[in-house]
């Protein structure tokens, strides 16, 4: 699961550098993106839920079912996606509701970011907590933000899913080095 964890990372980087300095083409291309991005999560979560033992701590029912929630996300952005390629008037609904999905993402994403800061806080011996906690505050204040000014969200969708997926990444190789 480490190497898998580790090399999921090092493409999130990669894709978070491309989305950085591409935003407009990202926010086109956003409904693949989510697609792409949710149907992983969902299946990494779901995927290192039932790895984990039973009598493990780390084993956590939440963070699955949020897990199969983006996979199904995932799959019907999919499907959507399929669906704009061949009616126009659809990929309107979904830049919508990717504005909405994306910002929402943020939110959660953020949340279980900070709530997992302070567990690391009472276990972890370092200080590498204060930058999971950093990233999660961030990008649960730019969710916040996106849900209210959704015209910026648009144009900074782009960066903010850069921004997001680089912290992902980090995570996902600093997880390697975490003891088991």
């Amino acid at each position: 699961m480490k190497v898998f964890n580790c090399i999921l990372g090092i493409f999130s980087i990669l894709g978070s550098v491309y989305c950085i300095f591409y935003p407009g083409i990202t926010f086109l291309n956003s409904g693949w993106l989510v697609t792409v991005l949710l149907g992983a999560w969902g299946i990494c979560a779901v995927f290192d839920y039932f790895a984990r033992p039973k009598d493990s701590g780390d084993r956590s029912k939440p963070l699955a079912a949020m897990g199969a929630l983006g996979f199904a996300a995932g799959f019907a952005a999919a499907v959507f996606s399929v669906l704009a390629l061949f009616i126009p008037g659809i990929q309107l609904i979904l830049d919508a509701a990717i504005l909405g999905l994306f910002a929402g993402w943020l939110v959660v994403s953020g949340t279980a970011s900070v709530y997992r800061a302070f567990r690391l806080r009472k276990t972890a011996e370092s200080k590498a907590w204060i930058f999971t906690l950093i990233l999660g505050v961030l990008v649960l204040f730019a969710g916040v933000y996106g849900f209210f000014h959704l015209i910026i969200m648009a144009r900074t969708i782009g960066f903010l899913f850069g921004v997001l997926l680089m912290a992902y990444g980090v995570r996902l190789i600093c997880s390697v080095f975490e003891k088991n």
